[in-house]
């Protein structure tokens, strides 16, 4: 399997309050998305092994070094086990609400044609992570164009448990994005997370690769995760 996920490749940078709900989760080094004023939605791999009340997160503002971010600390995390077969999902309670738009959650999969991903994740292989956010679109890649490999034939639950994109151009995330949303816009303008930055990209371009950025399918783990933030606002890790 790919190494798990760093930065936004060729993309460009969002404009304050674009992205509200966008986190940095610290030491972690990755993103995440608010969905519910106490909870943060990362990926799995970005807090595995790590104590629940170990973590900060960043947010109130595209640019992690403006003085009038917020910073919060976390108190508990329930995740999903085995991430490196499809689950790579984890939910963070944070010590206090915070005062900041929420992000929409699909709860059933959706005829995608494109979708767009946001993180401080490096540009490129072994370059330094971004100080501010950015944005990247991404052509939807269907499955049976990017699990075409004899391989997943063997491991049938991680093709389900994910989507994929495909990186055009030089675009994709990249190192430091994990965790963080990929999302859709439905028709009445609203954003909907329909993947977390997961694995499939390390954006060495110099070696020519052109990968099939993976997503956690927020669809597909829209139970466990509804389950997991329910158990965190009630105090059961």
């Amino acid at each position: 399997m790919a190494a798990p996920a760093a930065a936004i490749s060729g993309g460009e940078t969002a404009a304050p309050g674009e992205f509200p709900w966008a986190v940095r989760v610290e030491p972690a080094g990755c993103g995440g998305s608010l969905i519910h004023p106490q909870l943060v939605l990362t990926a799995q791999h970005c807090v595995d092994e790590q104590p629940g009340d170990s973590f900060t997160v960043v947010s109130g503002s595209v640019d992690l070094e403006d003085p009038r971010r917020t910073v919060t600390r976390s108190t508990a995390i329930i995740g999903g086990t085995a991430w490196w077969d499809g689950p790579d999902w984890a939910v963070i309670k944070l010590e206090k609400p915070l005062k900041l738009p929420t992000l929409r959650l699909a709860a059933k999969p959706r005829q995608l044609e494109k979708f767009t991903v946001v993180g401080w994740g490096r540009q490129k292989w072994e370059a330094p992570q971004e100080r501010f956010l950015r944005k990247v679109e991404l052509p939807y890649l269907p499955d049976e164009q990017c699990f075409d490999d004899p391989w997943w034939a063997d491991h049938p639950e991680y093709p389900r448990a994910m989507i994929c994109g495909k990186s055009v151009d030089q675009k994709s995330h990249c190192g430091g994005d994990s965790g963080g949303p990929a999302m859709h816009r439905l028709p009445n303008g609203t954003w909907e997370q329909i993947g977390i930055v997961s694995s499939g990209s390390d954006c060495d371009w110099d070696i020519g690769e052109e990968p099939r950025p993976n997503y956690t399918d927020v669809a597909y783990f829209s139970r466990d995760i509804q389950l997991a933030a329910r158990r965190l606002l009630a105090g059961h890790h």
